[in-house]
C-alpha cells in the first residue's frame, strides 16, 4: 500500500478479529429496570428468533391432516400414536397420552424430548418419558409428545439438517422443530377436549431449548417448564439448538426472562451446566418478573444430581402444572407403569418413515421454494428489516479520531479511523481536490482496500472536483496479514454463526459506517465499489440514506451458485431475499454496473 494511503502503523486493533462467544461462554446477566424495557426487548428477541429459525415470515398454516392409531387403554390413561402434517409432505410424529375416562374439557401439556436415547421411548433413572406422560394423563392432562427431527419415527430428514449453504436460506433444524411445535399447538387447540387457554409445555436439555423457543414466540403456552437447560454458561450443544444469528446479541437466560409474567419452572443440578442456576439464572429471572410484580410466578428446584429429568424433578413439575393449569394444589405421587414393548408406541418400529419427503435434499428444495414465495410477498420495508437483521447493520453512529492531513499533487489527504459500538477500527482516507465545491462526495470502496482510489474512474471524479472517501473494509487493505482468533476450540468453530456475524456481514456494516462519515462531509453522496466491496455495498445499499447514485462492478456481483455465495458472499439468509440481485431491487437510488 502506498505510504500516503496508509493510516495505522500496524494491523488495525479491531475487536472483531477475536471471536470469543460460543456455546460455553459465561454470559453476563441482562438486567431490566422497567416493564417497558422488557416488552421492547421481548419483541426484538421474538423477531430475532423467527429470523434465525427461518420463520419470518411465518409459513402458511396448511391442513395438518392428523392420523391416529389406538395403542391401548390402561389404568387411568390411554395411549394413541399420532402423526400430523406440519407442512405439505412433512410429518411430525409422536404419541397422545389421554386421561381415561376422558373429561369434556382438560388442560394439555406439550412434551418435547432432548437428546436422550431412545427419545420418547426412554426408560431410565434420569429420564422416564412413558412414565412421566402416563402420570400427567392420570392427573387429568391431555399430553402430546413429539419426536425430534431425525429421531424415532421422524426420519424424513436428518437430525443435523441445516449446515453450510442451507444457512443462506435460513433452512435449519431449529426452525423445522420450532414450526413442528407451533403446529403441535394447533393440533391440541383443534381437539374439542382440550381447554386451549390452559396449555403448558415442558422438556429437558434439548427439549428445554425447544420449550424456551416456542414459549418465546407463542403466547398459547400459558406455563413453561424448561428443565436442566437455562444457563448463562451453556447455550445448547446440538445443531438443532443453534442457528445463524440466534445468539449474536443475546443468550438463553435473557430469552427465558422474556416469558414474564407467565408461570415458569426451572430445574438445576449440581452436575451439569445448571450448577449455578440457584445463584445466577434464577435470581435473574426474579429480577425481570419483578417488573410485573410476578416473582411468585417463578418456581425453582435445585438438587444434587447429574443432567436429568428424574423422579424428584418430575414430582415438582406435576405440582407446578396442577397449580397453574388446573388451579389445584396437588402433591402428586408418581405411579410406576409397565410397558411390555416400547416399540409398540412407534409407527414404524425403526424401519421407514411417513410418506412425503425422502431425504434432506428433497426437503431443502421444497423449503427454498416456500421461503421464496413467502418473502416475495412482503413489502419493501419488511424486506429491508430482514436485510438489516441479516447484515447486522443498525443505527450505530460512527466515531472518528483527530486525523492527520497531508498535501499531495494539489489534493489534501486526511488520514483517519472510524470506530463504533462493536469495537471496529476502520482505516480511511479523505481526498479533497482543490476545486471541490463543498457538496459532492463519493464513497469509493475496493476489494483491495483504499488502493481503489488509484482507479481511473475515481481519478476522474477527483478531477471533476468530487471529494472521495475510501476505507478498508474488514479483512481488506491494512488488515492484510491479520488473523482471526476463534476462542472456545471446537465449540467456537461448530456454531460460529450462531454467535457472530460473518466476514461479509461485517463488511456490509463497514459500508454503512463509512457512508455516514461520507454524508457528514458533503450533501450530495454517491458510492463506487469493486471486488468484495461491491458485494458488501450491494448488501448495504437498501439500508443507506440519501444515496444519489451507485456504481458497482458487474463481475463481482455475478454469483450464481449457492457454493459461490457461501464462499464469496456468506450472509446467512441472503438468498431468501433474492441474493445480491434482490438487494439491488430494494435500493432506492440510481445504479450503474460497470
Amino acid at each position: 500500500m502506498k505510504p500516503e494511503y496508509k493510516v495505522l502503523p500496524r494491523i488495525p486493533e479491531d475487536s472483531r478479529l477475536i471471536a470469543d462467544r460460543h456455546t460455553h461462554t459465561l454470559f453476563p446477566i441482562t438486567k431490566f429496570f422497567s416493564r417497558e424495557e422488557v416488552e421492547k426487548r421481548r419483541e426484538e428477541l421474538r423477531f430475532n428468533l423467527r429470523m434465525a429459525a427461518g420463520l419470518y415470515p411465518w409459513p402458511e398454516k396448511t391442513p395438518i391432516n392428523p392420523k391416529y392409531e389406538h395403542i391401548g387403554d390402561y389404568e387411568g390413561y390411554s395411549i394413541k400414536k399420532v402423526m400430523f402434517e406440519s407442512r405439505p409432505g412433512f410429518w411430525s410424529t409422536g404419541n397422545l397420552y389421554l386421561p381415561n375416562p376422558m373429561p369434556k374439557k382438560a388442560p394439555a401439556i406439550l412434551n418435547v424430548i432432548g437428546h436422550w436415547e431412545p427419545q420418547r421411548l426412554t426408560r431410565q433413572e434420569d429420564a422416564d418419558y412413558p412414565q412421566q406422560l402416563a402420570n400427567f394423563a392420570r392427573m387429568g392432562f391431555i399430553c402430546l409428545v413429539t419426536d425430534m427431527i431425525g429421531k424415532v419415527d421422524s426420519l424424513q430428514i436428518s437430525h443435523e439438517y441445516g449446515k453450510n449453504e442451507k444457512e443462506l436460506w435460513k433452512s435449519n433444524g431449529l426452525g423445522i422443530q420450532l414450526w413442528n411445535n407451533v403446529r403441535a399447538l394447533d393440533l391440541l387447540c383443534s381437539m374439542p377436549e382440550v381447554d386451549s387457554e390452559k396449555i403448558g409445555m415442558t422438556g429437558a436439555s434439548g427439549g428445554g431449548s425447544q420449550t424456551l423457543f416456542l414459549s418465546l414466540v407463542d403466547d398459547r403456552i400459558k406455563a413453561a417448564a424448561p428443565i436442566n437447560m437455562i444457563s448463562l454458561q451453556m447455550q445448547g450443544g446440538c445443531q438443532c439448538e443453534n442457528a445463524a444469528g440466534l445468539r449474536r446479541h443475546t443468550d438463553n437466560s435473557e430469552m427465558c426472562a422474556m416469558l414474564a409474567p407467565r408461570p415458569l419452572f426451572l430445574a438445576g443440578s449440581t452436575g451439569d451446566w445448571t450448577k449455578d442456576q440457584e445463584t445466577m439464572e434464577y435470581p435473574a429471572m426474579l429480577e425481570t418478573y419483578r417488573q410485573y410484580e410476578a416473582e411468585n410466578m417463578v418456581e425453582h428446584y435445585y438438587q444434587v444430581a447429574d443432567h436429568q429429568y428424574n423422579a424428584k424433578t418430575r414430582r415438582r413439575v406435576y405440582s407446578f402444572f396442577a397449580r397453574h393449569l388446573m388451579g389445584r394444589e396437588m402433591n402428586w405421587e408418581e405411579q410406576p407403569i409397565e410397558v411390555a414393548d416400547v416399540q409398540a408406541l412407534t409407527w414404524f418400529r425403526g424401519c421407514g418413515h411417513a410418506p412425503g419427503f425422502e431425504n434432506d435434499d428433497e426437503f431443502y428444495a421444497a423449503h427454498k421454494a416456500e421461503r421464496t414465495a413467502r418473502v416475495e410477498a412482503l413489502s419493501g420495508e419488511e424486506k429491508r428489516n430482514m436485510l438489516a437483521w441479516m447484515t447486522g447493520i443498525d443505527s450505530a453512529s460512527p466515531v472518528t479520531a483527530d486525523g492527520d492531513l497531508i498535501e499531495m499533487d494539489g489534493i489534501t489527504i486526511e488520514k483517519n479511523v472510524v470506530t463504533a459500538a462493536k469495537g471496529e477500527q476502520i482505516p480511511y482516507i479523505r481526498l479533497i481536490p482543490a476545486n471541490w465545491d463543498g457538496k459532492r462526495v463519493c464513497l469509493a470502496l475496493g476489494g483491495n482496500g483504499k488502493m481503489c482510489v488509484d482507479n481511473e474512474m475515481i481519478q476522474r471524479k477527483l478531477a471533476e472536483g468530487i471529494s472521495v472517501i475510501s476505507g478498508d473494509l474488514f479483512m481488506t487493505g491494512e488488515f492484510e496479514g491479520a488473523e482471526k482468533t476463534i476462542r472456545g476450540g471446537e465449540r467456537g468453530s461448530n456454531y460460529f454463526t450462531t454467535f457472530h456475524d460473518t466476514t461479509d456481514s461485517y463488511r456490509a456494516q463497514d459500508v454503512a459506517l463509512l457512508w455516514k462519515v461520507a454524508l457528514s462531509c458533503g450533501s450530495e453522496g454517491s458510492l463506487w465499489a469493486d471486488g468484495c466491496a461491491a458485494r458488501a455495498a450491494a448488501c448495504a445499499l437498501p439500508l443507506l440514506e440519501n444515496v444519489v447514485s451507485a456504481q458497482l462492478e458487474r463481475k463481482a456481483l455475478s454469483l450464481e451458485s449457492e457454493q459461490e455465495y457461501f464462499e464469496h458472499c456468506f450472509v446467512p439468509g441472503l438468498l431468501a431475499l433474492g441474493g445480491l440481485e434482490g438487494c439491488l431491487k430494494l435500493a432506492e437510488c440510481r445504479i450503474e454496473l460497470f
